[in-house]
């Protein structure tokens, strides 16, 4: 599952919301101010966001966010250290790689379940006050 999987599901506004705060917009990167994201979503404030960033479907979303930006970090770090491997062989470096991994995993496997799971027709509702 993928964050643009997750986005999917979310109502307009909070798809917004996640794209801004994490810079990961499908067309070119763009920075967004925090005043062009209130006018493109039409309010006055972050506070109805802030508020939402304390919710369990928030933290979920951030952790699809980080452990699709370590993904990258992981093929990087697995690509050092699959040459320091192949010169100087290290299991240290290689149990700290696969903890790192497993750990990742096990975020990304409870976030899968909180989006996968049948959502009341209430929780679709964006929660958003104008």
């Amino acid at each position: 599952m993928t964050i643009y999987d997750v986005l999917k599901k979310l109502p307009y506004k909070k798809q917004l919301y996640i794209k801004y705060k994490f810079n990961i917009w499908m067309q070119n990167e763009r920075n967004m101010t925090e005043e062009e994201f209130l006018k493109q979503v039409d309010l006055k404030g972050m506070g109805t966001y802030y508020r939402w960033e304390r919710s369990p479907e928030y933290k979920h979303i951030v952790s699809i966010v980080l452990a699709a930006k370590q993904a990258n970090d992981l093929l990087t770090i697995y690509e050092n250290l699959k040459k320091k491997v192949e010169s100087d062989p290290n299991p240290k470096d290689i149990e700290m790689m696969l903890k790192l991994m497993k750990e990742i995993n096990l975020h990304n496997k409870e976030a899968e379940k909180f989006f996968a799971s049948d959502k009341d027709e209430n929780d679709k509702d964006d929660d958003l006050e104008l």
